[in-house]
C-alpha cells in the first residue's frame, strides 16, 4: 500500500511575544503551510501567548510529544494508524482532502470509485481510455481521457487517490504530472477532455468541476463538503488531529479554541485543509472546554 508522504520541512518559527514566561511548543505536520504559520503568529500577538512551531513532520513530532518536549502535535497519519497515546488525547480539527476534477464543458458530474480505478489504474481489471466507456454521448463519446494529477512530491492529494481508491496500485503510464497545484490546474483548464487529481481548492475553479464520488453505482454519490467530509461519505480525505495531554488542556484553551475558529480554518485552506462543520467545530469547543 502507498504511504502517505510526511515531508521535512521545518518551519523552527519562535512566535514569542511580551507575557508569560512558558511557551507552548507546537509540533507536526510540515504540510499546514505558510499561511497557517502566520496566522498563528498573529494569534500569539493579540493574545499575548508565545507559541513555538516546530512542524518538521508528523512522525519527528510525535517523537518529541511523547518524549514530553512538547505540548501539542498537529499530525496527520495514514488510515489505520494512531497518534500517539501515553496519556494523550486527541481529536480531529479538520480533513486534507483531494479533489477529483473535470472540465466544466465536460457532461461528467460524478463518478464511482470502480470507474476511477479503470480510469487511472494500470492493472485494473476494467480500463476506460475514452469517455464513452463511461456513458458519455455525442462528441464525447469518442473522445479520449487525458489523466492529470499533481506529483506525489508537490501534495498528498495523488497518494491519498492512489491509496484510496486504487488501494495501492500503480497509476496509468499515461498519466502526467505537474509540478505545482498551478500548473495541474492550468493543464487541466486547457484541455477539456481531461480528468484530474487535486488538492481541494479553497475556491472554485474557473472552468472547472470537482466531481462527486459514489462508491458503487448504486450507491449515492457525496461532494467534499464539510458534512460529507466529516460523516465519511466522501473517502478522500486524512484527518488532521491535534493530540495533548489531558491535564494541559485548561493551559491550552487558547491555542485548542484558535484552532477550531474561522481564521484557522480560512489558514488551513490554502493547504487543501477542510474544516469541521461549524456544528461539529462548536461541539469539540464545547468538549475542550469541559476537560480537566
Amino acid at each position: 500500500m502507498t504511504r502517505i508522504r510526511q515531508g521535512s520541512y521545518v518551519v523552527g518559527l519562535l512566535l514569542a511575544v511580551a507575557g508569560p514566561a512558558a511557551e507552548i511548543r507546537v509540533v507536526g505536520s510540515d504540510l499546514l503551510g505558510p499561511d497557517f504559520a502566520r496566522a498563528v503568529a498573529l494569534f500569539s500577538q493579540q493574545n499575548d501567548v508565545a507559541v513555538k512551531l516546530d512542524l518538521r513532520g508528523t512522525r519527528p513530532g510525535a517523537e518529541e510529544l511523547s518524549a514530553k518536549r512538547a505540548d501539542l502535535g498537529l499530525f496527520l497519519l495514514p488510515a489505520g494508524e494512531n497518534p500517539p497515546a501515553d496519556a494523550l488525547t486527541s481529536r480531529v480539527i479538520a480533513y486534507q482532502v483531494a479533489a477529483v476534477v473535470v472540465s466544466a464543458a465536460s457532461p461528467l458530474k460524478q463518478v464511482t470509485i470502480p470507474q476511477l480505478r479503470g480510469i487511472f489504474s494500470g492493472s485494473s481489471g476494467e480500463a476506460f481510455t475514452r469517455w464513452g466507456e463511461l456513458n458519455l454521448i455525442g462528441a464525447w463519446t469518442s473522445r479520449p481521457i487525458a489523466l492529470r494529477a499533481l506529483a506525489p512530491s508537490a501534495g498528498l492529494a495523488f497518494p491519498l487517490f492512489q491509496q484510496v481508491i486504487l488501494a495501492g496500485a500503480a497509476a496509468r503510464p499515461a498519466l502526467e504530472f505537474a509540478a505545482t497545484p498551478e500548473a495541474v490546474i492550468q493543464r487541466l483548464q486547457a484541455t477539456d477532455n481531461s480528468i484530474g487529481v487535486i488538492g481541494l481548492p479553497a475556491g472554485e475553479l474557473p472552468g472547472l468541476r470537482v466531481l462527486s464520488l459514489a462508491a458503487s453505482p448504486s450507491d449515492p454519490a457525496f461532494g467534499p463538503t464539510p458534512e460529507q467530509v466529516h460523516r465519511g461519505n466522501y473517502p478522500l480525505r486524512l484527518p488532521l488531529q491535534v493530540t495533548f495531554r489531558r491535564e494541559a488542556a485548561a493551559e491550552l484553551q487558547l491555542l485548542l479554541k484558535f484552532l477550531l475558529s474561522d481564521e484557522a480554518a480560512a489558514a488551513l485552506a490554502p493547504a487543501f485543509f477542510l474544516p469541521l462543520p461549524p456544528g461539529a467545530r462548536n461541539q469539540l469547543v464545547f468538549e475542550l472546554e469541559e476537560m480537566r
